[in-house]
């Protein structure tokens, strides 16, 4: 015959106290939002893409935007209007595109508002806003590429833009800005190498990771001509690797 202590009895009536509890918590599901927090409201959030979406090739329109952006950035870099002015009537084109196939992912929103300074700054031929924005844009298409799992179309816009950061101050011969912004590159490529390591490409990947030696050299070297055949070759590195895996 089971005997309970006056011990036994008060632990046992604990833990069924504590089951109660939870399992009530369970029942009732998160607590609901508030309208407004300590210092006012909060950050309206996106849900994340369904598990399943996560694993989908990225759509190529992001790869075409990463495409263009090089074509208005050296319009920009180079101050010739009429080229960024171009690339620009088809960067919107693409984002349009994009757009429609992405859906109402983290990083829409911010892309629009960006684009929308980088019309203004272009319209306005304005160097360093153009600049600028177009970087905070394709900044943007990079967090909507992270929904992608499979693709490194966000790794991808990640290199290219920190290319296009040295480059902009390396064309002005700001080498202590552009010794900064090579150091950043040097480290995201670092970071981001092993996603487009795969089969049928590791020749491109092989020769961009030295040819990021070889800019870093260039820029720590301060000589713009040096740096000008490394970017080349790069771009064009680079370009073999975003095509490889678009539509993937």
């Amino acid at each position: 015959m089971l005997v309970t202590t006056p011990i036994k009895t008060f632990v046992l009536a604990v833990v069924i106290l504590s089951f109660s509890l939870s399992g009530c918590g369970l029942l009732s599901g998160p607590a609901p939002k508030p309208d407004i927090g300590p210092a006012g409201k909060p950050v309206e959030s996106k849900p994340n893409p369904p598990f399943i979406e996560r694993f989908y090739a990225a759509p190529t329109e992001l790869y075409d935007l990463e495409s263009t952006a090089g074509v208005v950035f050296e319009g920009i870099n180079k101050e010739d209007w009429a080229q960024a002015q171009a690339g620009l009537n088809n960067l919107q084109t693409s984002w349009q595109q994009a757009k429609g196939a992405v859906g109402d992912k983290k990083g829409v929103k911010e892309a629009d508002e960006a684009i929308g300074k980088l019309t203004s700054a272009i319209n306005g031929q304005k160097v360093t806003d153009s600049y600028e924005s177009l970087i905070k844009f394709m900044g943007s298409v990079s967090d909507i590429g992270k929904s992608y799992k499979l693709s490194p179309i966000a790794d991808i816009i990640a290199v290219s833009n920190s290319i296009r950061n040295v480059s902009f101050y390396v064309e002005d011969k700001d080498w202590k800005k552009a010794a900064a912004k090579v150091k950043e590159l040097q480290g995201t490529w670092e970071q981001v190498k092993p996603s487009m390591e795969q089969v049928g490409i590791l020749g491109e990947v092989t020769k961009v990771h030295s040819t990021v030696t070889q800019m870093k050299d260039a820029v720590n070297a301060e000589n713009k001509g040096a740096f000008m055949e490394h970017l080349a070759n790069i771009n064009e590195s680079m370009g073999r690797v975003r095509e490889f895996f678009r539509g993937k």
